[in-house]
């Protein structure tokens, strides 16, 4: 930048004139170096924030997972449960299976005792007796095994209506968890991604404003009184 110096009586500029004009410059250098350092100073907070920022939402995405592998155990033990239940079920069935087979072994131990019966007739009265007897015998086993059957088909039925509602119940909890973490895996990515953006913009801008900062103070430290040339009288026309 050209400034007019008025010319000393001996040759030369006056030197007021030069003091001044150096003085003028190195207040502005001053000032603008101090303009730098407060915009770089902007710059770090503004990156720290962006990290802070960005460390949040690392933990926010860590605790998402965290409540998705939860929730994957959760459907495991169900799964377990379901086939103990199952198991539970087919235990029910053989006892009813059993129970028919005994009354089986009492129709046998029945047409067996009719058939000695039909061989004793003097002793029809006893026979008939042991008829009776074997009659309410069969009857009580009858339904006895009956009992035991409708038991076991109302505990199993109503077992399997449980577990069927605990898995809907379980189903619509999974799928909910499950759009939730989408989302928000989503929506931190989008976030991370933005912040690598700006990281990198801020980086480009302090990267700048070092290298004019760098160039302000060599022009500040051209300034220095004891490394000035003398400056060549102006002409006057």
């Amino acid at each position: 930048m050209d400034h007019p110096f008025r010319s000393a009586a001996v040759g030369g500029f006056n030197r007021q004139d030069v003091l001044s004009f150096l003085e003028e410059q190195s207040k502005q250098a001053a000032q603008a170096q101090k303009q730098l350092q407060d915009q770089l100073d902007e710059a770090n907070r503004q990156v720290e924030a962006l990290r802070q920022e960005r460390d949040g939402l690392s933990g926010t995405l860590d605790e998402t997972q965290r409540q998705l592998e939860t929730a994957c155990q959760t459907r495991n033990s169900l799964e377990l449960l379901l086939k103990q239940t199952e198991q539970d079920l087919a235990d029910c069935r053989a006892g009813a299976e059993q129970t028919t087979r005994a009354l089986e072994r009492v129709r046998q131990e029945r047409d067996e005792a009719k058939a000695r019966l039909e061989t004793l007739r003097p002793d029809a009265q006893a026979y008939i007796q042991l008829k009776e007897r074997t009659a309410g015998l069969e009857l009580e086993a009858h339904r006895r095994a009956q009992s035991i059957q409708e038991k076991a088909d109302y505990n199993a039925q109503k077992l399997r209506r449980q577990m069927e509602q605990w898995l809907q119940r379980m189903g619509r909890e999974y799928e909910a968890l499950r759009t939730q973490v989408e989302t928000t895996i989503s929506h931190t990515l989008s976030e991370l991604n933005q912040a690598e953006e700006n990281l990198g913009k801020v980086s480009a801008l302090v990267a700048e404003q070092e290298s004019v900062f760098e160039g302000i103070k060599k022009v500040y430290h051209e300034t220095d009184l004891s490394r000035v040339e003398a400056p060549m009288p102006i002409e006057e026309e």
